[in-house]
């Protein structure tokens, strides 16, 4: 990025040094993805003392530059010059006529950003770095809970449910549109007090607007610009229902709402958790399915959590996009004498180990597949019966491989019947 013939005033020094300077502090703030699609179209056009001006490709790039970036922009001005600046963007001389059709931004592959070996966990076994998704369940299955033992952890840095690290702690954003500011509080503090923190001195911030209801332009745009202001690295929504007062089931409105998050989730580099209603008995095609509303809401997750009472046990799983499962583990809700009420990893048995599934769980549905067929049936044809992830049919299939129920052969599975 070259500078236009433009000659900038002394007030900012001279633009060889102050230009390239800037654009190394700001690509240290957003990443190396980011930056070459926002920033390395821009020129560098001038500057006085009141005044910082930039060409940009075309006028929706400036204006998306500007509501993306802006205050990015201004703080690191006044950071390298020690001074704020205005912001002038303008459309660059050599912009292409008003028919031509402008490209996406597109970068060569090995100039994508490059992540870390392995599972980059924002909590481990529960949930992945910048990932979107849901915490889900029944009504009164201590969502809320969980909610904010995943944010008193992140922020302070200690284990979630006194057993999952959190390599890379940092600022939470909540927002609990049904607990008042009271009960919020005093959830927090007990949580703060279990992992012996202080909450005065957690990076924990509450929203406490009266409503928010991301189906509108408005409110979304304060909600980004929120998450600008205080850069958390988990934003929680709890719960969904409150968001919006949109048709759950119609998939245009929830796809719209969902992207907002994924962009959201794309732009400030976080990871968002989205507290939602389950149904009470389980779907046929798995937990995921179970949440309440749009099928895309499953499709779309990165991370889902889900509480759910199996023989009377409180127990948590979690799903993965790209990492494997955790659980069923079960946990409670503990109220020590004299102590802080929280959620704890149960002494109880996994269930899980039990080798008899819940009428209606997928491992029953294979087994009466199985029973039907004819024939082996390979992964590929249960898949297709069942329509479920293939993680999950692997998984069930060890499970009743494990439990000795079928058998593999070399043209599929097999139900085993009194071996």
């Amino acid at each position: 990025m070259n500078p236009t013939t433009s000659s900038p005033s002394d007030a900012c020094g001279d633009p060889q040094t102050f230009w390239p300077s800037l654009l190394s502090k700001i690509q240290n703030k957003i990443g190396r993805h980011c930056f070459d699609t926002w920033f390395v179209p821009v020129a560098f056009a001038g500057c006085d003392a009141l005044t910082l001006r930039l060409n940009v490709p075309n006028e929706g790039f400036g204006k998306s530059l500007l509501h993306a970036y802006g205050d990015l922009l201004r703080q690191t001005v006044e950071e390298v010059l020690g001074a704020p600046r205005g912001l002038l963007i303008a459309s660059a001389a050599c912009e292409p006529p008003a028919t031509s059709t402008a490209t996406l931004p597109v970068v060569q592959a090995a100039a994508l950003e490059k992540g870390s070996a392995g599972c980059n966990w924002l909590i481990e076994k529960l949930w992945l770095a910048q990932a979107v998704g849901f915490l889900g369940s029944p009504p009164k299955h201590f969502k809320t809970w969980l909610a904010m033992e995943m944010a008193v952890s992140v922020a302070s840095g200690t284990p979630c449910l006194g057993s999952f690290p959190v390599p890379t702690p940092g600022p939470v954003l909540l927002y609990a549109a049904e607990d008042s500011a009271s009960a919020v509080r005093q959830r927090l503090e007990s949580l703060a007090l279990h992992h012996r923190v202080d909450l005065d001195q957690l990076p924990l911030w509450v929203i406490t607007a009266d409503s928010l209801r991301l189906d509108r332009s408005d409110d979304r745009e304060k909600l980004e610009a929120t998450v600008v202001h205080y850069q958390p690295r988990l934003l929680i929504l709890d719960p969904l229902i409150r968001l919006h007062q949109q048709d759950e089931n119609a998939s245009g409105p929830m796809a719209a709402l969902l992207g907002f998050f994924r962009s959201l989730q794309r732009k400030a580099r976080l990871a968002i958790a989205l507290v939602h209603h389950s149904r009470k008995s389980p779907a046929p095609a798995g937990a995921g399915y179970s949440l309440r509303g749009s099928s895309d809401f499953y499709a779309w997750t990165d991370a889902f959590l889900h509480l759910h009472r199996r023989q009377g046990k409180l127990m948590l799983t979690a799903e993965h996009r790209a990492a494997p499962p955790f659980g069923p583990a079960a946990l409670e809700l503990v109220h020590p004498d004299g102590g802080h009420p929280h959620l704890a990893l149960s002494d109880h048995p996994a269930i899980a180990e039990d080798s008899s599934p819940d009428p209606g769980s997928l491992a029953v549905r294979i087994l009466e597949l199985l029973m039907r067929a004819s024939c082996p049936l390979t992964t590929a044809n249960l898949r297709s019966s069942l329509r479920v992830r293939n993680q999950r049919l692997v998984e069930s299939l060890q499970h009743l491989a494990t439990h000795k129920q079928i058998r593999r052969t070399e043209k599929g599975y097999v139900l085993l019947q009194g071996e």
